[in-house]
């Protein structure tokens, strides 16, 4: 059945790498630092918020009192220049009214009018009961239509936007005479606004639902709304209005004053100390990771890097690193240098031991070599029989022991031990040269070994427990076959079987006399020596017992 497609690769996940960098930077020590840092100093940058918010607020308050102060200011202005205007004009219509006015009394009026508010600043007309005009200014016509109306207008002051300013009325004491003053909203402007230039500040008379727009903001952020402000101020939109009533009258003037701040102006003294937090933790962050954290990173990668027996050179790092980790690298330096000169002691002084211990072993090889010979030659020179078996039997041990020894100095470079195949085999061929000379006969010898390695400590009673047992099997049974079997056990790869079989061990272990024969006591002395029982098995004629492998 074939395999089913797999589906389509999306491409490489970045998510639990940048996670994971995120996570190894927040345990990092500078990922610490700089939560610290931003925790240290959350305090003062809400502390600061708050005094800016604070500061903000007071200054609001401060302009609305102002605004309010200027607004009550130019009302009480007004209202003293109403009851001015219309004082003389009342005065003005009741001299007219007795016949006994004098011919300039309207000039006079005129006079003082244009000395408060300017030459064409105030319109003024006087009529009389049939609307006769007695006398008016240049442009007093314009109030033949307030005459027609003056019935139906029970105030004495008018809002007339349709004129273009304040209308005052005044009467004489026998109704007979009506005087009108038109205050034009050019003068009005000029009274009531001292900052009259101020391209922020809008200015209106309120009445009713009429409205005298005085100065207006160039912005057009004008606010106009009906109604009356009894508290006296109000904050509509952008701006900010105050309103204070004229006189005793149901007049109101209006103050606007529109505030040209941005939101942006308004919010960034409020976000400032939020971004100098986080300005003084990231530099603050940024310098912790320039004088400590960036150069224990490049030394630690130098001390990661390093091996014994090499020198670790002081890193390259910054001259803002912190003076002391900049000591701890040259402190690192000189120990690594210190290391490497004692490697290189020991490495000197291994060589010479290893050229002594080869020395050892050499020499120690040439003396079995010799004492072999010596043997040979004793043996070739004597006459009796049972001398020359003994010489025979002595020199199958030195031999055993120099196959040892020999092998063991093969293996010396490598320390793995001695290979207990080579040695075993080495045995056996040398026991049977020796079985030839001494009875003329050959010994049947098979070895069965695994290929293990020996320690030398066990290889030299193995060898010279193999020499024992093959001086009896030459001694009794010539012609006999003798095994030697060194088998690793299946459930302990650390240990292995030393089994010699012969025919000749199924034999009693006791002389008849009831002493324990000489090959057995040496045999003993040999187990002890490797720390194991050792077992015999008459039935089969075989000796065994558990001996350690190094590999």
């Amino acid at each position: 059945m074939p395999a089913l497609p797999s589906p389509p690769s999306t491409g490489p996940s970045f998510a639990p790498v940048r996670s994971n960098r995120a996570a190894r930077w927040a345990r990092g020590t500078a990922g610490k630092a700089f939560l610290i840092m931003m925790l240290v100093l959350l305090p003062l940058a809400i502390a600061t918020i708050t005094v800016n918010w604070h500061s903000i607020r007071i200054a609001e308050q401060e302009k609305t009192e102002l605004l309010a102060a200027a607004t009550r200011q130019n009302a009480i202005q007004l209202a003293s220049d109403i009851g001015t205007i219309h004082t003389a004009q009342t005065m003005t219509a009741n001299l007219l009214a007795s016949e006994q006015a004098p011919g300039n009394v309207c000039d006079r009026m005129q006079r003082l009018f244009n000395a408060m508010a300017g030459g064409d600043g105030i319109v003024t007309a006087i009529f009389d009961a049939k609307g006769t005009p007695r006398c008016q200014s240049t442009d007093g016509q314009r109030l033949r239509e307030a005459f027609t109306r003056a019935a139906s207008i029970r105030s004495d002051m008018i809002v007339a936007p349709d004129l273009g300013g304040l209308l005052i009325r005044s009467a004489s004491d026998d109704g007979s005479i009506t005087a009108f003053a038109l205050y034009l909203r050019p003068a009005l402007r000029k009274l009531t606004s001292a900052r009259a230039s101020d391209p922020t500040q809008s200015v209106s008379l309120h009445q009713g639902d009429r409205t005298l727009l005085l100065s207006e903001a160039s912005n057009n952020e004008r606010e106009a709304e009906d109604g009356d402000d009894k508290s006296g101020s109000k904050n509509r939109g952008k701006g900010l209005t105050t309103m204070a009533r004229v006189g005793t009258q149901d007049l109101m003037l209006s103050m606007t004053v529109t505030d040209s701040t941005s939101l942006g102006a308004r919010i960034v003294p409020l976000l400032m100390p939020l971004l100098l937090w986080v300005a003084a933790a990231f530099l603050g962050w940024l310098v912790v990771r320039w004088i400590l954290i960036q150069p224990l990173m490049t030394l630690r990668r130098e001390v990661a890097a390093y091996t014994p027996g090499q020198v670790i050179q002081p890193p390259h790092i910054s001259r803002l690193a912190s003076r002391e980790i900049v000591e701890l690298g040259e402190s690192f330096h000189a120990m690594s240098r210190d290391v490497a000169e004692h490697e290189a002691d020991m490495q000197a002084a291994l060589d010479r031991q290893t050229r002594l211990t080869r020395e050892v072993h050499h020499r120690v090889k040439n003396n079995l070599q010799i004492i072999s010979s010596l043997i040979s030659l004793h043996w070739r020179a004597a006459t009796d029989p049972k001398v020359g078996e003994a010489y025979l039997s002595i020199q199958r041990r030195v031999d055993a022991l120099a196959v040892v020894q020999r092998n063991h100095y093969a293996e010396l470079d490598e320390k793995r031990g001695v290979r207990a195949r080579p040695m075993m085999n080495e045995i056996a061929s040398g026991l049977k040269i020796s079985a030839q000379v001494q009875s003329g006969r050959t010994i049947d010898i098979a070895v069965d070994c695994d290929d293990v390695t020996l320690h030398q400590d066990v290889a030299a009673p193995i060898a010279f427990m193999t020499a024992e047992l093959a001086d009896l099997v030459i001694a009794l049974d010539p012609g006999g076959r003798f095994t030697l079997s060194l088998i690793r056990l299946d459930d302990d790869p650390a240990h292995a079987r030393l089994s010699l079989i012969a025919p000749v061990f199924c034999r009693t272990q006791m002389q008849e006399d009831g002493t324990v024969p000489l090959h057995r006591r040496v045999l003993d002395g040999l187990a002890r020596q490797l720390r194991a029982p050792l077992g015999h098995d008459a039935a089969r004629g075989e000796y065994h017992i558990i001996v350690p492998v190094t590999g």
